[in-house]
């Protein structure tokens, strides 16, 4: 008697649909970086729609800003944790029984919180794609600190890439620093991109403390950290406001504020959720080479979207970084895994 015929594998759909997911939630983070550039700067939606210059960019309304949609993401994600990891409450109670363990999570909290400052500053004096290529040299710098603190001494190929994504930054910002603005701070644009690409950074160095294995510890979870991050950096955000001047923001801007720190903040959280259904399908590896084309998707989508118009060696040097970025990530975790390491990578 004849075997009947086996079903088709579902191998081949399970990559697609892990590749689309996580498509989507860089699709998703690019989409948040050109709303926080919307925030601060005045602008045509695909040429149609005034919208947008809600708030000037001064520290106090950045803090603000920062303190709302980190609250609201936190909502939001602790709303969604039972569907991304059923123990994650436990988790965190478990979390203020190590100090070392609770100590580097809050210094990643306070590592975000001045990095998203500085973020969100930039995104308000250049452009979206601009200030995101600048941004994300951030992986390099983890990198090199990671040598430097941890003893991890990078491989031969990953210091290779690192001329390739500096000459990219470089390119990206040649442009911007010398063109004249009447209403904003090109070069401190650049200056706070690098800024919170070195905040980063760190607060890469204090994850992979947070979330490695010990002996006496199991590792943390992704998604307990995460969350923890989210109201440490919302409540740094908090009590740094009395401290500050205040707030400039016209009563009829609030509305608007608002709503979009709302939708941003939901565009945030599903972005990670998909994210983390994503590297289940397809692993870390293929996962950290889509999230790489964050620079280039920003810029297109601020192309499509504010008409933001970049010049030839800024896309030339944007598409550096992305690559450089890419192969970076792609090589770190196609590495062998080490049982007490556990990488992170930022979904903000």
């Amino acid at each position: 008697m004849s075997r009947s015929p086996t079903p088709p594998k579902t191998t081949s759909s399970k990559i697609l649909l892990g590749i689309v997911l996580v498509l989507l939630s860089a699709i998703g983070l690019a989409t948040q970086n050109v709303i926080s550039r919307l925030f601060f700067v005045p602008s045509v939606l695909f040429g149609a729609i005034e919208m947008g210059g809600w708030l000037s960019p001064q520290l106090s309304n950045i803090v603000m800003l920062l303190a709302v949609r980190m609250a609201l993401m936190a909502i939001l994600l602790a709303s969604a944790a039972p569907l991304l990891y059923r123990n994650t409450f436990v988790a965190i109670r478990q979390l203020f029984q190590d100090r070392k363990q609770l100590g580097a999570v809050v210094g990643s909290g306070f590592c975000l919180f001045f990095g998203l400052t500085s973020l969100y500053f930039s995104l308000s004096q250049i452009a979206a794609g601009i200030a995101i290529a600048t941004f994300f040299i951030y992986p390099a710098i983890t990198l090199l600190l990671a040598w430097c603190c941890l003893q991890q001494r990078p491989r031969a190929y990953q210091l290779s890439l690192m001329p390739v994504i500096f000459f990219g930054v470089v390119l990206t910002t040649l442009g911007a620093a010398t063109s004249p603005s009447q209403t904003s701070s090109p070069t401190l644009g650049i200056l706070s991109g690098l800024l919170a690409g070195l905040s980063f950074g760190v607060y890469g160095i204090f994850a992979e403390i947070a979330l490695q294995q010990s002996q006496s510890r199991s590792a943390l979870h992704p998604v307990p950290f995460s969350l923890v991050t989210f109201i440490v950096v919302s409540s740094a955000a908090s009590l740094s406001l009395p401290l500050m001047p205040p707030l400039d923001v016209a009563s009829t801007s609030w509305q608007p504020i608002l709503s979009t720190t709302l939708f941003s903040a939901l565009i945030t959280v599903i972005a990670y959720v998909l994210n983390n259904f994503g590297i289940r399908l397809i692993g870390a590896s293929l996962t950290a080479l889509i999230s790489a084309s964050a620079p280039a998707l920003t810029a297109l989508f601020a192309w499509l979207t504010l008409q933001e118009l970049l010049q030839l060696q800024q896309i030339v040097g944007i598409a550096f970084v992305t690559v450089g970025v890419a192969a970076l990530r792609e090589k770190q975790f196609n590495k062998p895994p080490k049982s007490s390491k556990l990488r992170v990578e930022s979904s903000l």
